[in-house]
């Protein structure tokens, strides 16, 4: 506060109360303007106190202007004194209220704060939080809090509507059933038909193919010698099959191992050779007298051993006359070719001529057969049986 000139003390000159003016700005709560005569000023506030305080002030609290003007409480509170008061101190209080009115001017004045906005703060280009006067800081506090009651209020609003919704709910109710098809069950089916149907197809496999005990016991059985370091080597070999589906795939690499050592043996240490190669047929004519059949089987001697194949044999057809019919033919076993005999002379036998040619890829051999077809002398028997029923035979000519 400013100070309080003494003038008993400090010998100034006295100036009268009418002379000096406000000059601390508009009060209006007091009714007190900027360049009022303090005499003005001291009878506002006279007539604010006797409106508070009433006629008797016995009551009146006096202490915050006895501090003010660090004067001593009269002996006697009553309006008299307090105006005296007053009137003694019109100085000590002018400087009280200017010295206010720059309080409050200092603390009008927009000041920044600094504090954490956590994640409310503003930052500058270079990363640096910026300040908050006093008033954004009030302003966004409520702002804050004004959100945050209308979420609780949303919230709640929700919550009571959640709570109607379950209170709603019937706890009976039931849900449908998913349906579906599976590769077990094509037909579309709920849930539960399918989860029947997929354990039948379940115990029908387990029932084929044994239970996961049983098929543990038949792993057990696995031939020791599938443990030996020849068949470890084998490309894609498991050493420690635990399901049937690893146990069948070392089966069938075993497999194909053994079979490659066979063919190797077969075609290397005991491979066939053109005397192992067998042709015989049998022919005979068709049901028109047009063509001879020939049938190369077993039973007629052919026996053509494995890997061997045809190489372009052939046949040759000749009548008495001397006259031919000539045809390429494919050998084999259980083979069958007909040869058209149409403009041979039928009428007395046939030579048939087969040069077999046959290979293994390696070898080439060639072998000649040879047979001879007789005609019957007719092509009908009549025989007369009883009650002139007549039964009529085709005769089929055979080699």
């Amino acid at each position: 506060m400013k100070k309080v000139n003494n003038c008993v003390v400090e010998n100034c000159i006295p100036t009268p109360s009418s002379c000096v003016t406000w000059n601390g700005g508009d009060i209006e709560y007091l009714g007190i303007c900027n360049g009022d005569s303090l005499n003005n000023i001291v009878w506002e506030i006279i007539t604010k106190l006797e409106e508070i305080a009433g006629e008797d002030l016995s009551n009146f609290d006096i202490d915050a202007l006895l501090d003010i003007c660090d004067l001593k409480a009269p002996l006697e509170i009553n309006l008299t004194t307090i105006l005296r008061l007053l009137a003694d101190n019109e100085i000590c209080l002018k400087d009280y209220i200017d010295t206010l009115n720059d309080k409050i001017n200092e603390l009008s004045q927009a000041q920044g704060v600094n504090v954490n906005l956590k994640c409310y703060a503003d930052f500058d280009n270079l990363g640096n939080q910026l300040k908050i006067t006093r008033e954004s800081l009030d302003q966004l506090v409520i702002d804050q809090l004004c959100a945050h009651e209308d979420r609780l209020d949303t919230i709640e609003g929700k919550i009571i509507q959640m709570q109607a919704e379950i209170a709603a709910i019937d706890p009976t109710a039931t849900v449908d059933e998913l349906s579906f098809a599976t590769c077990i069950d094509p037909v579309i089916k709920p849930t539960s038909s399918q989860v029947i149907s997929v354990a039948d197809e379940l115990c029908a496999v387990e029932d084929s193919h044994g239970t996961p005990a049983e098929v543990a016991v038949a792993l057990a059985n696995t031939p020791t010698i599938f443990t030996t370091a020849e068949y470890i080597a084998l490309p894609n070999w498991d050493t420690t099959p635990d399901n049937w589906a690893q146990n069948y795939s070392n089966l069938l690499i075993a497999f194909q191992y053994l079979l490659d050592r066979v063919t190797f043996m077969e075609e290397n240490c005991c491979a066939a050779t053109c005397d192992d190669v067998k042709i015989g047929f049998t022919a005979v004519m068709n049901e028109d007298f047009t063509g001879v059949i020939l049938r190369f089987t077993s039973g007629a001697g052919t026996s053509i051993p494995s890997g061997w194949t045809d190489g372009g044999s052939s046949v040759v057809i000749t009548d008495i006359d001397g006259n031919t019919a000539e045809q390429n033919i494919v050998i084999a076993n259980g083979a069958e070719e007909e040869i058209i005999v149409t403009g041979l002379n039928m009428l007395g036998p046939l030579s048939i001529d087969v040069t077999a040619i046959m290979t293994n890829g390696t070898l080439v051999c060639e072998k000649c057969v040879h047979k001879s077809v007789t005609l019957p002398g007719c092509n009908f028997c009549t025989i007369t049986a009883i009650d002139d029923v007549t039964i009529i035979y085709t005769t089929t000519v055979n080699a």
